[in-house]
Order: structure tokens, then sequence, then C-alpha cells
């Protein structure tokens, strides 16, 4: 495996109001080599999330780009800018509130570079700052690996797959309950070879009151679904049905047998360079 190639990705990370935790995030991303630039898509945000990037843009060399919308649109919206500004052969998506464990980059593009045909990789995803509650229910194991298969951060695939089909999904549907990541990431995993390094270097998710992953875990759980919810899945499935179609129809690793596999690798960590 060589993790010596420099700038094969970049990571795109929309932000919002993500002034107390951006700077972390972004730092865990440039101290992989494979990372060639972080593309900030600052949402229209109401605090200082804009003047702490352009701090660390400055002494980052070129590696951080910051892109401020005078409106909010969105995550998807600012996932689908990022990616219009991205050139690089594979991406990643990580919130600004997420961060990288030392390496987990590296182990991503191996295994692309390694297994042939492989769409996306998803990276092992760590929940920082969950409710004991939640974290001790017997349920729990099984509700988080349906967190992992959902969640953008822990996301490392190949940018063609990602445009071919139509970016992330802006329908209003997603900006009253979220979830676009879910409606285009599933359309993936249910088209192409999709890879898993859950027992490797991941990401650590942080827990918010408001995140998608505590809203889907409390689905779950204890069935506690969000208001108006129901009457929208079969939507969002209608615009995961036609993901799947583009797909198809558009990108050559589309397959009429998609697979998920297990890629398990003895991974030494790397000794810092002097």
């Amino acid at each position: 495996m060589n993790a010596t190639v420099s700038g094969r990705l970049d990571v795109i990370m929309p932000a919002r109001n993500a002034v107390a935790t951006i700077a972390e995030s972004i730092l865990s991303a440039l101290a992989s080599p494979l990372c060639h630039r972080v593309l900030v898509i600052d949402d229209a945000s109401e605090d200082a999330t804009a003047e702490v990037v352009e701090a660390l843009a400055g002494r980052a060399g070129g590696r951080v780009v910051l892109t401020r919308l005078t409106e909010n649109g969105g995550p998807a919206y600012a996932r689908n800018v990022g990616l219009a500004l991205s050139r690089t052969d594979l991406v990643a998506f990580l919130d600004a509130d997420d961060v990288y464990e030392a390496q987990a980059l590296e182990v991503a593009v191996a295994a692309h570079d390694g297994i042939e045909g492989l769409a996306l990789v998803r990276l092992a995803l760590k929940p920082v700052g969950l409710d004991p509650e939640i974290a001790g229910h017997s349920g729990f194991k099984d509700a988080w690996t349906r967190v992992t298969f959902t969640a953008p951060s822990n996301v490392v695939v190949r940018r063609s797959v990602i445009l071919d089909a139509g970016g992330f999904p802006e329908d209003e549907l997603f900006r009253r309950h979220g979830g676009e990541d879910v409606a285009l990431l599933q359309a993936v995993t249910r088209t192409c070879r999709v890879g898993t390094l859950f027992t490797q270097p991941g990401v650590l998710y942080r827990i918010r009151p408001d995140c998608a992953a505590l809203r889907l875990l409390r689905s779950c759980l204890y069935d506690i679904r969000p208001p108006g919810i129901e009457a929208d899945l079969p939507k969002a499935e209608a615009v995961t049905r036609r993901i799947i179609q583009r797909l198809r129809l558009l990108n050559p690793l589309a397959s009429p047998h998609p697979t998920v596999i297990e890629i398990l690798v003895n991974w030494a960590p790397l000794e810092p360079a002097l």
C-alpha cells in the first residue's frame, strides 16, 4: 500500500455556524498528505466560521479553499458546490464538526487503489458525546451500523460516481427532514461495488442534539420519528430510484450485481515525517 503519493483527493466540507469545531475538522484532513485541498463551503454562516477558515487558509499554502454563500442553500447544495470546484478523482465529505483519525484517508485511498471496481469506501464511524442510555441500549449496535451506512463523513468516493448520480439531491423534502445524503449514498450502495473499512482508523462523529444520526437512532431504538416524515418516505425512495437509474445509464462502475465487501488490511501506523 502506497501512502506517500500526494494530493489524491479533495475533502468537501459544508459549514454553517461551525466556529467552535471547524478548525479541528480542517486540520484533521490537512494532516493527510493525500488530501489535495479542503474545500469549505460556508453556507451563509451567521458567526465567525468564515474568519476561522480564512485564517487557516492563510497558513495552508493553498490547501484550504473557502467559498462563501450569501444565502443558506442547505448541505446538499453546499456539497454540490464543492463537487463543482473539485478536480481530483476521489472526494471525501467531512462535516465541519467531525474529525478524521490519523491515517484514515490513507487507508481509504489504499483500498481504492488495491481493489478494482470500487466506487465508494466507508470508514469506521465513531460516536463522540453519545447519551449513555442510547449507547447502552440492547439494539444500539445494529442501529449504529445503519447510521454508519448513511452518514456522509465516513465516505471516500470516486467523484465521477457522484457527478453521474446528479450530485446530492436538493429536493424540498430534504430541506425539511434532511436525508439527502441517505438517498444518494444508498443509491450508490444499491448500484455499485462498495467497500467497508470498519476495523481501521476512521471518523470521530460528534453527536449534536439536531444531528441526523441521533434522529435515526431514536427512530430505530424508540420508534420516535419526526412529524411528517412518514408521508415523505415514499418520495425519498423515489429520489433514490431516480439516482439508481442515472447511475446505471451513465457510470461504468454500476453493476447488475452490486456488492458490499468488508476490507480487512494489516495497517501499521506510519512514522511521522521528520
